[in-house]
């Protein structure tokens, strides 16, 4: 089981189920806070085309406290175009890809991505899960987990 203080740091990651994903602007305290959930999650540097991936295949974002999927550019447009100035998929990807002052806004639009599982069952048992490290500071090759996930 997990320890609560570690359900909590999750839950403020607004990370509540499994092979769930969300973007983190990195400081000082969210790398403390990466370091305490290491064996939890998986982490890294995400390049702009996977991020852009992320958005367009599995996006969703939080208009009046519903999930809605980014089918169009009028959701974003809407939701964040006013305040931030972010109006559509490509401003939002770059938002995400270089923080600046928006990024907590867009990043509080976007919805958890719900991701599948890296490995299929028979993946699992004929390799073991020994081997296979899939948590951790996983650098630039995170890329790859996130491929295997989309």
């Amino acid at each position: 089981t997990i320890p609560p203080a570690v359900r909590k740091k999750l839950s403020m990651f607004r990370l509540r189920n499994v092979n769930e994903g969300v973007f983190v602007q990195y400081s000082e305290r969210s790398r403390k806070n990466l370091q305490l959930l290491e064996p939890y999650i998986a982490y890294g540097i995400l390049t702009k085309a996977t991020i852009s991936d992320l958005i367009t295949r599995r996006g969703h974002g939080k208009v009046e406290g519903k999930r809605v999927p980014l089918m169009d550019n009028t959701i974003i447009e809407t939701a964040l175009g006013d305040d931030t100035g972010i109006i559509c998929v490509e401003d939002l990807v770059e938002e995400i890809a270089s923080p600046s002052s928006n990024f907590q806004k867009a990043n509080n639009f976007l919805w958890p991505f719900h991701l599948t599982a890296p490995r299929t069952n028979f993946q699992k048992k004929t390799l073991g899960e020994v081997d296979g490290k899939d948590y951790g500071d996983r650098g630039e090759t995170i890329d790859e987990l996130i491929r295997q996930m989309l």
